[in-house]
């Protein structure tokens, strides 16, 4: 395990303690005009890991959701979401955790997702994937039609991205044995890393979003149309390349017919 995996994994359980009764709940405006929420456990356990992190690596670029969203990658940089599933959190539902990235020169070279309400706490690095120690890898290959796709809730930043979604869940409920919204990010790409769903849906905006979780499914296996990513900001992650062809072809013409590649 690298230095800075080891720092932010210790962050994480260490900031782990501040998690108890939600108190300080506060509406978070977005461009989308739709409610979120931040809590005072995202900014004290922002806090926490901020100062860990800087005590170890004092001149490294940090962006964090809730204290500097804004900050500009260089060099070495840290992404972080506090708290990433806060609305989740709030109402008592357990799929909630923290993420978090490190980056040289805009390349991921380690993250961590904490699960806290399963214990669950899943690292990627150079060495691979791993949940709690053991390594773990995406599924196995099956038929699109078998396949469980998650999907984020619908996007806060941009109405273009709300109606793809909405398209996502009208036009492609077939092409699919089951949807789910499980609401945070972390869980969405964890458990598509260690192999319980199949195929990961996102509109991708910021980079603490997604980063963590998308080198994290990487690291175990998965696989993405980088250049679709790249040019439209839409994710389809999937478990292997046979469902990814798949999925380029049954389901990105539903919801973007112009970025349609194969």
């Amino acid at each position: 395990m690298t230095e800075e995996l080891e720092v932010l994994c210790k962050a994480f359980i260490d900031a782990r303690a501040l998690i108890g009764d939600v108190g300080g709940v506060r509406r978070k405006d977005t461009v989308a005009g739709v409610y979120d929420a931040v809590t005072d456990i995202d900014v004290a356990v922002e806090r926490k890991v901020i100062g860990a992190i800087r005590s170890a690596f004092p001149d490294d670029a940090i962006i964090a959701e809730e204290s500097s969203p804004d900050a500009i990658a260089k060099g070495r940089t840290w992404a972080l979401d506090p708290i990433d599933g806060t609305v989740n959190m709030t109402r008592g539902i357990p799929l909630y955790g923290m993420q978090g990235v490190f980056m040289r020169g805009g390349a991921p070279e380690a993250s961590a997702i904490l699960l806290p309400e399963s214990d669950e706490l899943f690292t990627a690095s150079c060495e691979g994937a791993f949940l709690n120690d053991d390594p773990i890898h995406v599924a196995e290959p099956r038929p699109l039609k078998e396949c469980i796709l998650t999907t984020g809730d619908f996007s806060r930043r941009s109405q273009d991205y709300r109606r793809m979604q909405a398209l996502l869940l009208s036009e492609c409920r077939d092409c699919v044995a089951r949807f789910k919204m499980f609401g945070a990010a972390c869980v969405d790409f964890a458990y598509l890393a260690c192999g319980r769903t199949d195929i990961h849906v996102r509109f991708v905006n910021k980079i603490w979003d997604f980063m963590p979780g998308l080198y994290l499914a990487e690291k175990a296996g998965a696989v993405y149309d980088r250049d679709l990513l790249d040019e439209t900001g839409i994710l389809i992650l999937c478990s292997s390349e046979e469902v990814l062809d798949e999925a380029l072809n049954e389901i990105l013409p539903r919801i973007s017919p112009s970025s349609s590649r194969r």
